[in-house]
């Protein structure tokens, strides 16, 4: 069975602004514990208002590495489409990372990878965690 999280973050449940990054500190009381130490995170909604003529065409991570976008060093959260409706084929992006984060950034970026700051955003991601036996047991067999 999976276990979700969901956080829902905001252009003003922004904890502060680092240039164009939104930072979210999360309270560590916001998880259980008894979850296993890795979980994927994917963005399941996302809204965002324009700003002028700026774009956003995707937005990037602090969590998890293995989806970096072409060598900019940017992990994509997801890949966003008239600043309402996520983009996916069948799936968003499913992040590996670290379970628990106490510390979500989220940058927007536009089609040339220019950075940009929505008038205002919600984004919902979906923290989902496996059985905490069979994932260590996973990870112990993959090193």
């Amino acid at each position: 069975m999976q276990i979700y999280d969901y956080v829902i973050l905001s252009n003003t449940t922004k904890s502060s602004m680092n240039g164009d990054t939104y930072e979210f500190l999360i309270p560590p009381t916001y998880y259980n514990e008894k979850r296993s130490a890795v979980a994927q995170v994917e963005m399941c909604q996302v809204n965002i208002r324009n700003s002028g003529t700026e774009t956003a065409t995707y937005i990037t991570t602090n969590l998890g590495a293995n989806n970096v976008y072409h060598g900019k060093g940017k992990t994509v959260l997801g890949v966003v489409n008239n600043f309402e409706t996520p983009q996916y084929s069948s799936q968003p992006l499913a992040i590996s990372t670290a379970a628990r984060p106490d510390k979500i950034d989220v940058t927007f970026h536009e089609e040339d990878d220019s950075m940009t700051t929505p008038a205002s955003f919600m984004i919902v991601l979906k923290f989902s965690y496996g059985n905490q036996r069979e994932t260590s047991e996973t990870i112990q067999y993959q090193n």
